[in-house]
């Protein structure tokens, strides 16, 4: 066969940056203000920006609104995003002046809990009341991002970085976002560059320092934020450079980092020694790839984020009730864990919850050999699961969890429906963990290319909709929220290539919707016909059914 399954082990691991527990400050320590207490928050001194902030006279209701933009920036950080958006709310309806920050502040809680509708429209109002908001464009790339059109994304912020090729606050922006999609190297090296052309950009070097710490590049990633520390001192960015003093000493209180760095810096400036020429090495052969086709399973290390911070007071002993809409799925503040050991060796996949809140049907070899299962739906609920059946005659399997999840979060049976060629088919599901990560699913837009797969096989159909190792198992929907079927693999291109010397473009493949309804026993039934829905309200609706899941054996 020439398939590859889009499963594949990992082991789950666990980055965070910061997280040190420190003392209130003393009196005799800096004196409170609003740059300090941010700052602090930048640098991830969260109880320490609390102290400042308790400490902030706020005499007017400008005032107040900067307070509780800076709590909500707390709680964001903290993976705190319901309770943060009821500061920025507060923080909107005390003070215009604020405007812009509070629509920002929003748009980040909405992005972080799955509501990329109204992500988006609060990023849009941030732009419209202050186009220089980089912050926001960010905000729209990421919504971009998960709901598959991530080329868009990556246009919008290098159309940015070429309007304003000097801005630091642009490139930190574009390292941001592709650390985010690629990892902390991919970040660091697009702040390389930059900080080679524009040396002088302290929020440059600061950033560039937390990715290569966050990298593992310890000792790098001190020496650029000491860098930073010295040009935040001397623009009389006092506040800025103070944050970073405590970073710097909560991470390296010995100082054994920063003496290096400045070991490193004084070699810097000694004239070169002239180096002994080496012989060149010896020429190694290239080894022969292993061509065969590979049955591939989802797998990376899960970034979690860190735990042990204390939860800030509120700003104000006076409720501050506000109304919200509720949407149609909201998800957890913050998600609830895996039950395995961080670290440890894990295969993941993706599947889709069935009418009834128990069932979850995914690919047959995601679980295969399996001990341990466990399933995390969209919106951070975890579940235990065991095998109910396997499919001898489609890769299907049927697993049960041992609590429904909540209402809302099943697809009836009723809209499981046949592929139709030309009809839409949008893939969810949970690809490439350690870059896309694993709290939230990603969509992929695509249409069904063939009712049929390869070889006029009529169990499976062919689709346009990328498909990457961790799909497997996912659902495949139309525009109107029909389950259309499940991601099984794509062609394996390399193979074909080295058989026939043929090369192909990507062909992805599916379940069919009639077989998942086979292989649970269920007849067809009449289809309702809602309308469309835009990619933001389907993945809106679809987030709390699509589940990432975990398996050891």
């Amino acid at each position: 066969m020439f398939i590859k399954r889009l499963a594949f082990g990992c082991a789950i691991g666990v980055l965070a940056l910061g997280g040190v527990a420190f003392a209130a400050p003393s009196d005799q320590e800096h004196q409170p203000s609003f740059e300090l207490a941010k700052s602090l928050i930048d640098a991830e001194q969260f109880e320490k920006a609390v102290a400042v902030l308790k400490k902030l006279d706020a005499d007017n209701v400008t005032s107040e609104a900067q307070v509780d933009l800076l709590f909500g920036r707390i709680y964001l950080a903290i993976n705190k995003p319901a309770k943060s958006l009821e500061y920025f709310e507060h923080a909107l309806l005390s003070s215009l002046d604020v405007e812009a920050e509070a629509y920002l502040g929003m748009a980040e809680a909405k992005l972080t809990l799955g509501d990329l509708g109204q992500a988006r429209k609060n990023a849009v109002m941030a732009i419209r009341t202050d186009p220089d908001l980089i912050e926001a464009h960010l905000v729209i790339a990421m919504t971009d991002q998960r709901i598959g059109r991530a080329d868009q994304a990556l246009s919008r912020l290098r159309q940015l970085q070429k309007n304003q090729p000097s801005s630091e606050d642009v490139a930190v922006i574009l390292a941001r976002y592709l650390a985010h999609q690629n990892g902390p190297d991919a970040g660091v090296t697009e702040l390389q560059r930059f900080i080679e052309e524009f040396p002088s950009s302290p929020g440059a070097w600061d950033v560039y320092g937390q990715m290569l710490w966050a990298s593992g590049k310890k000792a790098e990633g001190v020496d650029a934020r000491l860098m930073a520390q010295r040009m935040y001192s001397e623009r009389g960015q006092s506040g800025r450079a103070e944050a970073m003093a405590t970073w710097l000493k909560s991470v390296d209180p010995k100082g054994v980092l920063q003496s290096r760095a400045a070991k490193v810096e004084e070699r810097q400036k000694e004239p070169p020694k002239e180096q002994p020429k080496e012989p060149p090495p010896p020429k190694i052969e290239e080894q022969p790839k292993d061509t065969a086709p590979v049955l591939r399973h989802p797998t990376e290390a899960t970034r979690r984020p860190p735990t042990g911070t204390d939860e800030p007071p509120p700003p104000s002993a006076v409720p501050r009730p506000v109304v919200k809409a509720v949407p149609i799925a909201t998800a957890l503040p913050h998600p609830e864990p895996l039950p395995f050991a961080p670290g440890s060796p894990v295969m993941t996949g993706s599947g889709v919850v069935l009418e009834g809140g128990r069932l979850v049907i995914t690919n047959r070899h995601v679980i295969e050999g399996m001990g341990t299962i466990a399933v995390r739906n969209g919106t951070g609920h975890v579940r235990s699961a065991r095998i109910v059946k396997v499919s001898d005659d489609d890769d299907l399997a049927l697993l049960e969890i041992d609590k429904p999840f909540p209402e809302g979060s099943v697809m009836a049976f009723s809209a499981i429906v046949e592929p139709v060629a030309g009809r839409s088919a949008i893939v969810m599901g949970y690809p490439i963990i350690n870059l896309f990560g694993d709290e939230q699913p990603s969509l992929t837009e695509g249409i069904v290319s063939k009712a049929a797969g390869l070889g006029d096989d009529v169990n499976t159909f062919q689709l346009t909709a990328k498909l990457n190792k961790g799909n497997s198992g996912g659902p495949i929907f139309d525009k109107r929220g029909h389950l259309i079927g499940v991601a099984v693999g794509k062609v394996d291109t390399a193979k074909i290539y080295q058989k026939s010397g043929m090369l192909l473009e990507d062909i992805n493949l599916g379940i069919k919707g009639d077989r998942i309804l086979h292989f649970l026993g269920k007849p067809p039934a009449a289809v309702d016909a809602p309308p469309e829905m835009n990619l933001e309200d389907l993945y809106q609706q679809m987030l709390p059914r699509a589940v990432l899941i975990a398996a050891q054996k």
